[in-house]
């Protein structure tokens, strides 16, 4: 499906069924299907949207405009043109930076939030300053879709060591995206305008915090947990072991269920 936000059109996929409708946010370099080994058992509670964010997958590109605030204005323009009014959010990585934003701005509009392993580090520090990893990860991706946007190309050149975190697609979701987007992680443009420990204590939903239970591929670490937990009205933190930085393809169903279970005692049927 295809939404025109009057910037950008943006792809979204809407499969489940349920009352209840659960919107995902996929992180930089992701698109609808990165969430697919959670697809199958939250659609089977839950109406479920899953967007391509702008510059990602199928939705149009916007040079320069690849903010945390950009993102999440799509988003609420989106959810506003369904005619449901309320809505559960789940967000991975940067989609957990949206989701904070979106909560934070249309309180009107999330029931709950749920944050996967989201960089929150970056409420202290630039990417280059708070995660040399992630600042070589952004850049060098960058710097190689620069010269060469095939998919086949990319296979070809992309470094193991750039590929670690990631799965056999994400030359394909390269070859999708806009190199820009790249560029504003690396560089930290991403974040221009956006507090994020101001937005955590705006926001009134209960809200869910998840964190890899393996730091060595992880982006949200103890201090930031504590630091979130005490901003927020309402909050319930889980470390999710033997997981990664994508929990929700490292340990899918404990960690539906955690989602689920928490749900269930925080939000009405």
């Amino acid at each position: 499906m295809w939404f025109d936000t009057g910037e950008v059109k943006l792809y979204y996929e809407c499969p489940g069924q349920g009352q209840q409708v659960m919107v995902l946010l996929h992180g930089t370099t992701g698109r609808s299907d990165t969430f697919q080994p959670i697809v199958s058992d939250l659609s089977a509670t839950f109406q479920l949207v899953i967007p391509d964010l702008r510059g990602h997958g199928r939705s149009d590109h916007l040079p320069g405009s690849y903010r945390v605030l950009n993102f999440a204005q799509d988003i609420i323009r989106l959810l506003d043109s369904l005619s449901t009014t309320r809505f559960l959010l789940l967000g991975h990585s940067l989609g957990g930076l949206i989701g904070i934003a979106l909560a934070a701005e249309r309180p009107d509009m999330i029931d709950a939030l749920i944050i996967e392993d989201a960089p929150l580090w970056l409420r202290r520090h630039s990417v280059e300053d708070g995660s040399p990893r992630a600042y070589d990860f952004f850049k060098s991706l960058h710097e190689l879709m620069l010269i060469t946007r095939d998919e086949n190309g990319l296979r070809e050149q992309l470094p193991a060591a750039l590929s670690l975190r990631e799965d056999d697609s994400l030359p394909s979701r390269l070859s999708q995206m806009d190199p820009n987007v790249l560029k504003m992680s690396f560089d930290n443009s991403l974040m221009d305008g956006f507090d994020i420990d101001q937005a955590l204590r705006t926001i009134t939903c209960p809200t869910l915090i998840l964190q890899a239970g393996n730091q060595d591929d992880a982006s949200l670490g103890d201090p930031d947990v504590q630091a979130a937990s005490n901003a927020l009205r309402q909050s319930t933190h889980y470390t999710i072991e033997h997981a990664g930085h994508h929990i929700h393809a490292d340990q899918p169903t404990r960690m539906t269920t955690i989602a689920k279970e928490w749900l269930s005692t925080h939000i009405p049927a």
